[in-house]
């Protein structure tokens, strides 16, 4: 019987420390810092569509769609971890993003001589900038990858400043006799707002030296805001859009 129970305690003694070293072997490090440069691939393209009586002919309507093309691109990327217990910890990453789209816009405005006869002017917005910082709030769970590579699985809230710039309203001529509209100016915007989100990763780091390896990132993070740029007038306007979206990269490891 006891020495039943001797190799009993012997088993169990060699399994914690098998797990033990795995666990070291996953997180071996306290504290790590990441330096990254992801790139965003999927479209973040948005619109808006708005439509209120004219002022003249108030049996008809001024309407105003607009298209913002997508801003893809790369950010800037900084981020820290500590390990709490085993496998497990906490983190914080802050992304920059800033890149510059086009949009189209169509204007349809009544004609105040014939009426259903709506003149329509169309055009293209260039230099439209978008400014993303997001900071990413992580719970951490290390897994192993073999002796000197592990992978860090992360989620938790996201927070968004976006910054987008956004056609305020379209200056234009009317040509003699009615007929049809010149293009003079878009008067341009920018609109900021602060929201909450949520994000999922996937880091893995290959250790090269006792301080230093190398990595990849890929990156979920949402959120959804709604802009009105010309927030004063008299016409709401409520505009769409995401933040964050699909992120991957690599860049270095600092291991401490």
């Amino acid at each position: 019987m006891r020495n039943v129970l001797g190799l009993l305690a012997g088993c169990t003694l060699l399994l914690a420390s098998s797990l033990a070293a795995q666990e070291n072997r996953a997180w071996p490090e306290r504290t790590f810092v990441t330096i990254d440069v992801p790139f965003q691939p999927l479209n973040n393209d948005f619109s808006e569509s708005l439509s209120f009586a004219d002022t003249l002919r108030k049996s008809e309507s001024v309407t105003f769609v607009a298209d913002y093309g997508s801003t893809r691109g790369a950010l800037f990327d900084v981020g820290a971890g500590i390990r709490l217990a085993n496998h497990v910890g906490v983190g914080l990453t802050s992304s920059w993003f800033q890149h510059s789209g086009s949009g189209a816009f169509d204007l349809k405005t009544p004609n105040p001589l014939v009426a259903n006869k709506p003149l329509d002017l169309t055009g293209t917005v260039s230099g439209l900038k978008r400014n993303e910082l997001g900071i990413h709030v992580q719970a951490l769970y290390a897994v192993a990858l073999g002796e000197r590579a592990r992978v860090l699985l992360a989620g938790g809230p996201s927070i968004f400043q976006t910054k987008q710039d956004l056609v305020r309203s379209i200056e234009f001529d009317t040509l003699p006799g009615f007929t049809s509209l010149k293009f003079d100016q878009a008067l341009i915007t920018e609109v900021k707002k602060t929201v909450v989100g949520f994000n999922v990763s996937a880091d893995i780091t290959w250790t090269l030296a006792s301080h230093l390896g190398v990595g990849t990132v890929t990156r979920y993070s949402r959120a959804k805001l709604t802009l009105d740029p010309g927030a004063e007038s008299a016409v709401s306007r409520a505009i769409e859009l995401h933040a964050g979206g699909l992120q991957i990269g690599g860049g270095i490891r600092l291991l401490f």
